[in-house]
């Protein structure tokens, strides 16, 4: 069911591409103002009411271009915990032939986003956990149940040439420094690992 949910709610329009959010990054925190968070995390889609797991994910791949921690870090903390019922492997296909760095980016994401949540589980705290734990042990009886890296972001092809994405204050990593970001780097992404977990 959650599948036939995901696959109806696939026409998301695309975020920008890499190069036009990397041309002028502060016209994503005018579009997404921190203190204004509920407000625009909805669909972009006219006939959508509401938020899409596809607009969140979207949402995200701006954020780590951009390098804005604090917003990328928040939204992860929103897909994982208030939307439980969001799985990663069901998000769907962005099928973005037109636009191979910003196809790559969205396919690492999806890796990152399973990095970020399965530590949580790992740790205990299944996503649906409440904000206030009050029965450890009954959360310890929960069978794990761990996120999957959609099938299509597993078929996406490395870039042919490399695309190297600054931090939020211009600085590039390079292909053997240890903070660059593993699951982009096997894209042939360059970019500082962001900060990802919430535990």
């Amino acid at each position: 069911m959650l599948s036939s949910l995901f696959k109806n709610i696939s026409s998301e329009p695309l975020p920008p591409p890499v190069a036009d959010l990397l041309a002028n990054p502060e016209q994503v925190k005018t579009r997404y103002p921190l203190g204004r968070g509920p407000r625009w995390r909805t669909s972009r889609a006219w006939a959508r009411p509401g938020d899409t797991p596809s607009a969140a994910f979207y949402r995200m791949y701006e954020f780590l271009v951009v390098g804005w921690t604090v917003a990328l870090r928040n939204e992860f903390e929103y897909f994982c915990v208030a939307h439980p019922d969001w799985a990663v492997a069901d998000l769907p296909d962005p099928a973005d032939e037109r636009d191979p760095a910003r196809y790559a980016v969205l396919a690492g994401l999806t890796e990152l986003m399973c990095e970020s949540f399965n530590r949580r589980v790992e740790h205990g705290l299944p996503r649906d956990a409440p904000a206030i734990v009050e029965d450890w042990e009954e959360l310890a009886r929960r069978p794990k149940v761990f996120e999957e890296v959609p099938e299509w972001a597993k078929k996406v092809q490395p870039l042919e040439e490399v695309l190297r994405i600054p931090d939020h204050e211009g600085v590039l990593v390079e292909a053997d420094d240890p903070e660059a970001c593993g699951p982009l780097k096997k894209l042939n992404v360059l970019v500082r690992h962001p900060h990802i977990h919430f535990v």
